[in-house]
């Protein structure tokens, strides 16, 4: 048995479930970290009023090897009425502030549910959890959720947990990566934490994502994602959380 439970404001019970200034999607111009008030005042003055068509596709070749190739040629199959609602819908803060979920399951049952926002956007979330056959039997949870403009992957955040059911040394260890080719914002994770205690594995992180457009808003955007695993002699559960702080 294994069930999720709704985490987005809007899912419903029934669903079930002139150009860019090119910038990287990993560093924020928003902000300079201990620099003066009027130093920061003036770094977000600087940035882009707004995304445009042009600017993103020239940030998509600035960003080949980060998903750049890949959403171009997907990118280049939408319509141009769609290209600019696409474009609308990166930089809607609202957008990114639905991107959440919360999920609960059994090891060995692979979750996948898409859920939309509307007509246009999709969230997706995915996990897997697994127990290995190896000798120190590894437990692995990969909890991802996903932001999609027409089918096309713009923000996936993922949290992924492995530890060590057996043997004398049983470590436990976490990682969090981010696949993002949003041109409206910077997504970098904080510091993963990741404990076992008793049978309970527990790994969170934050992920911060700074505006790189004035459309987005000024303020940096914080999202909380959470795993939790049990692993005990009746049963193998999973928990996942992605929430706004």
């Amino acid at each position: 048995m294994h069930n999720r439970t709704m985490g987005r404001l809007t899912a419903t019970a029934a669903a079930a479930v002139a150009g860019l200034a090119v910038l990287s999607p990993t560093v924020s111009q928003a902000a300079v970290p201990g620099a003066p008030a009027a130093v920061q005042a003036d770094a977000a003055a600087e940035l882009p009023a707004k995304l445009t068509v042009a600017g993103y596709k020239t940030y998509l070749k600035k960003n080949w090897d980060k998903g750049g190739r890949e959403t171009t040629a997907r990118f280049a199959r939408l319509t141009p009425a769609q290209q600019k609602k696409f474009v609308r819908y990166l930089e809607d803060r609202k957008v990114y502030s639905a991107l959440k979920d919360q999920v609960k399951g059994n090891f060995g049952r692979p979750l996948h549910v898409v859920d939309p926002y509307n007509a246009d956007v999709t969230f997706v979330t995915d996990v897997t959890a697994t127990l290995a056959k190896d000798k120190n039997a590894t437990a692995t949870l990969r909890f991802s959720v996903s932001q999609r403009i027409y089918g096309i992957p713009v923000t996936t955040e993922t949290l992924t947990v492995k530890r060590a059911t057996k043997g004398a040394v049983r470590k436990t260890a976490a990682t969090a990566s981010v696949r993002n080719v949003n041109a409206a914002i910077a997504v970098k994770a904080g510091v993963v934490q990741a404990a076992t205690k008793g049978a309970v594995t527990k790994a969170e992180v934050a992920w911060t994502a700074k505006p790189l457009v004035k459309a987005f808003g000024r303020k940096a955007f914080v999202k909380d994602q959470s795993v939790s695993a049990a692993i005990t002699k009746t049963g193998k559960y999973f928990t996942g959380k992605l929430t706004n702080r």
